[in-house]
């Protein structure tokens, strides 16, 4: 199973996104921390501001507790309060020499100590209250050199967190409105520069794996994709270039095997044959002569007895029998013997038109529709013309046994250019004889021109006629095949070389 790997895309997307994100979240901290001190440092100086206000308008003389207080009419009382009339004030207390509070006002339960709870008794500035909810202010009154007093200042931080917060929200808004801005132009980007190019590689190489080679790739970006496409580019010219190499290499080696293969098969029928000639001429020898007696001893029966009817009826049998042998034997004489031909320039059209209207005179076409085409200018051929007739025949009669019931038989002659290669002698005219029989197995098409092979029932046939045919064709320097279609018909095809 293949493992679940996310697209390059996404990877990027959220490698740039963990980077804004990080960036983020290191800005946002600093910038808050930096506006937190900022406005914390303001809210410092506007206390201390107010603070030395009020203690300039102190009296020269502080009084002390229990002796003294400061009067809720002098001007420094009046002062603080109208500092307690804003909404940031907490409490304003002043403590004499010795720590006690001689003034104070404020927020109602307050505690009077609030603004010196977090200094001590030397220190002085400003200075976060624990709970960060304000920010105290300190200074000392002196007087003649000596401290005469304290005065501490506490204010409300409450107005500045607010703004902070404010301001976090508005730099969320304006963080997530940027990530996305930010996100969807280099996603844009991505995919034109990086995301579309890989692509069309992919697309490319899928084809290329399907065997659709010299796909070609353009794309534009950076200067690596645009070598790796100049890469893929060569590898998909280098790999067509080699399957058209390995394609006429795989041509030529099965026209190399074909030929090898109609050589084997030549020489194979080309021996066999021979051994078959060579048999069938002893045999013949060996038969004629018993044979002629016993058509001698037939004739010699009948003709002293010709009143018996049962002997007139033993001696014709026995005459038609070996009438029947003495053509299977001439047959082989035929078969075996070479023949000496006189090859002569033969006209096809002239040979075939008499060689159908000896048949029709015969009475041998009954039920058969004949036929014949022939090219124009179509050329004479190299052969002998009785033999080729011969041949001619025997294919028209074979073709006619196969039809008991009535058929259409075709004979045509065209030129045909054939090769060495397709086993046809070079420049030829290949005569065809067409018929619509029951055709032949296909196991049986290549044993059709074998010596005493024969599809017709027995005595009915000799299965020496195609093979002689083929003989007489293997003499002229031609070629004869056969092609058939089981229940359709048969079509004999016969080369020869043109005069």
């Amino acid at each position: 199973m293949r493992p679940f790997r996310v697209s390059l895309t996404v990877s990027i997307l959220a490698f740039l996104s963990c980077l804004l994100l990080m960036a983020w979240l290191l800005f946002s901290l600093l910038a808050y921390q930096t506006a937190a001190n900022d406005l914390f440092s303001q809210k410092g100086d506007h206390a201390r501001m107010l603070l030395a206000t009020f203690v300039s308008q102190l009296p020269e003389t502080i009084p002390t507790y229990p002796a003294g207080m400061i009067v809720a009419s002098s001007p420094a009382a009046i002062y603080a309060q109208k500092l307690a009339e804003d909404t940031s004030f907490i409490r304003l207390t002043l403590l004499d020499a010795n720590g006690k509070v001689i003034f104070t006002v404020g927020r109602d339960g307050g505690d009077i100590y609030q603004p010196f709870a977090v200094v001590t008794e030397a220190a002085k500035g400003n200075v976060l209250l624990p709970d960060g909810s304000g920010i105290v202010s300190v200074a000392q009154v002196t007087r003649n050199g000596a401290m005469a007093a304290r005065a501490g200042l506490a204010l409300s931080l409450s107005a500045e967190k607010a703004r902070l917060h404010r301001s976090k929200q508005l730099f969320l808004a304006y963080f997530a409105i940027d990530f996305i801005l930010l996100l969807g132009l280099g996603a844009f980007i991505l995919s034109r520069i990086v995301v579309t190019p890989v692509s069309r590689l992919l697309t490319a190489t899928g084809r290329i794996t399907g065997g659709q080679y010299g796909q070609r790739v353009r794309v534009s970006g950076s200067s690596e994709l645009a070598q790796l496409a100049e890469a893929f580019n060569t590898m998909s010219e280098t790999l067509l270039l080699k399957d058209q190499q390995v394609s006429a290499q795989v041509t030529a080696l099965e026209q190399a095997n074909t030929e090898l293969r109609q050589a084997r098969e030549e020489a194979l029928r080309s021996e066999k044959m021979a051994s078959i000639g060579l048999l069938a001429a002893g045999m013949a020898h060996e038969i004629g002569t018993p044979l002629a007696s016993i058509m001698g001893y037939a004739e010699l029966l009948g003709g002293e007895q010709p009143e018996q009817a049962a002997i007139q009826d033993y001696t014709r049998r026995i005459s038609g029998d070996c009438a029947r042998i003495d053509r299977i034997v001439r047959g082989l004489l035929d078969y075996s013997r070479p023949r000496t031909t006189a090859v002569e320039a033969t006209d096809i059209r002239t040979l075939v038109k008499d060689s159908v209207d000896l048949l029709t005179q015969q009475g041998a076409f009954k039920l058969i529709k004949v036929s014949t085409w022939f090219e124009d200018a179509l050329p004479a051929v190299l052969a002998d013309h009785h033999q080729l007739q011969q041949v001619l025949v025997n294919l028209m009669l074979n073709s006619r046994d196969a039809m008991p019931e009535g058929g259409k038989l075709a004979i045509r002659g065209v030129r045909d250019a054939g090769t060495a290669l397709s086993g046809r002698p070079p420049g030829c005219v290949r005569i065809e004889v067409l018929d619509t029989g029951g055709g032949i197995p296909m196991d049986q098409q290549k044993l059709v021109f074998d010596p005493f092979f024969t599809t017709k029932p027995p005595g009915k046939g000799t299965g020496l006629g195609l093979a002689i045919s083929a003989r007489i064709i293997d003499g002229f320097g031609g070629r004869i095949a056969v092609k058939s279609t089981p229940g359709k018909g048969s079509c004999f095809a016969v080369w020869l070389p043109v005069a």
